[in-house]
């Protein structure tokens, strides 16, 4: 079944209930499918055909909402834009995917895009306009001849990856169908539940969090930004949101910069954690301000819709550096590099096979073939180890693999015996080319407390890491930081600091 029909089923059960909350506005659920049905009439009458795409501007706000799964009902595939962007870098991905017209709200366009420059029919909206009286008039798009629909084409969610060049990764209907079943099995996520959407439309854990909570007839609520943690912290409180997901950077933030912790929070009943490793001292921290709060820990690639794994909260004390289990209907397995399927505790690639896997890149059939083989397994790049209990540890980056002195050194290795220092809140680890070793492993840290003392800080996280790892893999050195520099998704940027050491 398709996404938007789904929607409308759910909306015909939930009329009166609101879909989505804004600061000064919100929708019901038989609102927002009669506007969405209302603008969906509008594109098809404009010339908008299945299997078209149309690309959306997106920006947390009512005609967002309504956009997406009027685009859905009209057949098409929505292509999410990243309004935080150079011009330049949109432009590219208008260029690639070519989509029939742009929907956007006009001040969002405004403020990244020029009238008219863009070679796409634009449609642009602002917060008073009468759906219904939209004028639409659609170009003829061209599909992808390499790409093969095994279901109707949903989304196309343009990622960089770890090569810096966009992609187009290619969603079906039922790959976030898939996801969204498999999260309301596993979390549960029910009618009775609402979530607090920080995160923006076109990361896809955003576009997965708005299909996953509609479709099972929760509310969302949505949030400006994550520049003011304290302001999310009140809108957890005011709106009484049982759920709420970010990357680990996000919730050191809230930690370390609002007053997270000591705000009572009784509705809240989980959080999810994904897009980068956890440090298990900031999960401890957690632990401790919010013992009741379920902590679920995931792992994924855009590519696989983008859930692969999650783990039981039931472990996360035992395992707090540990993603999980496959998700149901989703199988993860570590293969050699001869393409054998490794047993517990040996480190290999991840490999996910299930519904969940992508179609392919837009019109990039070799990328397609060197990520997703002739047995439709995604092979994620991402090195891990699957212990006794199924669950997957991260090792880091197939590509990221440091070589020093002749040892092979995962960076995110490194990473886990760092933080598990009561002196280390966040550690990052690089190579720097070296004639001596190869690569000369360097550690980022942002201490826990106060930088005084430095010397004294430094020795004690050394004699520290070399209590728990061989000197011939240790790093050489160690560079104290407030923080680490960021990717606009909250990653760590690892380029950004091999230029400080290039400087």
């Amino acid at each position: 079944m398709r996404l938007d029909e789904r929607f409308r089923t759910i909306a015909a059960v939930h009329r009166s209930k609101p879909a989505a909350v804004y600061p000064s506005t919100s929708l019901t659920f038989g609102e927002l499918d009669r506007l969405s049905d209302e603008l969906s009439d509008r594109l098809r009458g404009g010339g908008v055909e299945p299997g078209d795409r149309v690309a959306l501007l997106s920006d947390h706000s009512p005609i967002e909402i309504i956009s997406f799964w009027a685009i859905l009902k009209a057949g098409a595939a929505v292509v999410c834009l990243n309004d935080q962007v150079s011009r330049s870098t949109l432009q590219n991905v208008l260029d690639d995917a070519e989509p029939a017209l742009l929907l956007a709200r006009d001040t969002v366009f405004d403020r990244v895009l020029e009238r008219g420059a863009t070679g796409v029919p634009e449609i642009l909206l602002d917060d008073n306009d009468d759906i219904g009286r939209v004028t639409v008039s659609a170009r003829r798009t061209v599909s992808d001849p390499h790409l093969v629909l095994t279901s109707p084409l949903a989304a196309i969610v343009y990622t960089s990856g770890s090569t810096g060049t966009p992609k187009g990764v290619c969603l079906s209907h039922d790959n976030l169908n898939l996801t969204a079943d498999s999260v309301q099995q596993h979390m549960p996520i029910t009618s009775d539940d609402s979530y607090l959407m920080a995160v923006p439309l076109h990361y896809v854990h955003g576009l997965m969090q708005l299909v996953v909570h509609h479709l099972a007839g929760a509310t969302l609520h949505f949030a400006t930004s994550f520049v003011f943690p304290q302001r999310i912290v009140a809108q957890i409180s005011a709106s009484g949101v049982t759920g709420f997901s970010g990357v680990p950077y996000h919730f050191a933030a809230l930690m370390d910069k609002s007053k997270f912790a000591e705000t009572s929070l009784p509705h809240l009943r989980w959080i999810t954690v994904t897009g980068g490793r956890m440090p298990p001292e900031l999960v401890r921290r957690i632990r401790e301000a919010k013992p009741k709060l379920e902590i679920h820990i995931a792992y994924g690639q855009t590519e696989c819709s983008p859930r692969a794994t999650a783990l039981d909260p039931g472990k996360i004390d035992r395992k707090p550096d540990s993603v999980g289990s496959a998700i149901p209907g989703v199988e993860v397995k570590i293969l050699g590099e001869d393409g054998r399927e490794l047993g517990p505790g040996e480190v290999g690639e991840v490999v996910v096979s299930g519904r969940n896997v992508m179609l392919g890149y837009w019109r990039s059939p070799e990328a397609t073939k060197a990520a997703v083989d002739d047995r439709g397994r995604l092979h994620t790049g991402d090195l891990g180890r699957i212990d006794e209990e199924g669950d997957l540890f991260l090792c880091g980056r197939m590509n990221a693999m440091l070589k020093s002195a002749g040892e092979r050194i995962f960076p995110e290795e490194l990473e886990r015996v760092l933080e598990a220092s009561p002196d280390v809140r966040e550690a990052a680890v690089i190579g720097i080319p070296d004639p001596t070793y190869g690569e000369r492993i360097a550690a980022y840290v942002v201490p826990a407390g106060t930088t005084n003392g430095t010397e004294g800080l430094v020795q004690r996280i050394r004699k520290f890491c070399l209590g728990r790892i061989p000197f011939a893999r240790a790093p050489r050195e160690y560079h104290l930081r407030a923080e680490l520099p960021r990717k606009a998704n909250g990653k760590v940027d690892r380029e950004a600091l091999k230029a400080l050491v290039t400087e």
